[in-house]
């Protein structure tokens, strides 16, 4: 009996330890800095079990930068990792598994300083 206790409280704490918030350095970009910054538009959505995060910057390459920096620190954890430049811009994504689940992040940059950025997967990957 007392084999089995230790065996159960072995599961749950293995159980505890693999289900980890990400702990992305994207994540990072929406602790409310950008909130009253005219330049950008912040969009949050969670729906039927999924989970999204997006940024919308004009005209202001410095947050784009600061973006492209956070996508760069997280790269080591990508499962998949691709940047891609064309005429029009440039291209950057990654996925990084969380939980059994794949966390998506893109960002495209224009050639005005501005660009899109977004985090989406399951909110089973995020906690």
């Amino acid at each position: 009996m007392k084999h089995i206790l230790i065996l159960l409280l072995c599961i749950v704490n293995a159980a505890s330890i693999y289900a980890n918030p990400p702990k992305l350095n994207v994540e990072r970009l929406f602790d409310g800095r950008y909130n009253n910054n005219k330049n950008v538009t912040i969009s949050i959505y969670k729906n039927n079990g999924n989970y999204y995060r997006g940024l919308t910057v004009k005209n202001n390459p410095q947050i784009i930068k600061q973006i492209a920096e956070a996508i760069a620190k997280d790269e080591p954890r990508a499962k998949d990792f691709s940047d891609y430049q064309s005429a029009d811009g440039r291209y950057t994504s990654l996925q990084v598994e969380n939980n059994g689940e794949i966390i998506y992040i893109g960002l495209q940059r224009d050639k005005s300083g501005g660009g899109f950025f977004f985090i989406q997967g399951k909110e089973k990957a995020f906690k």
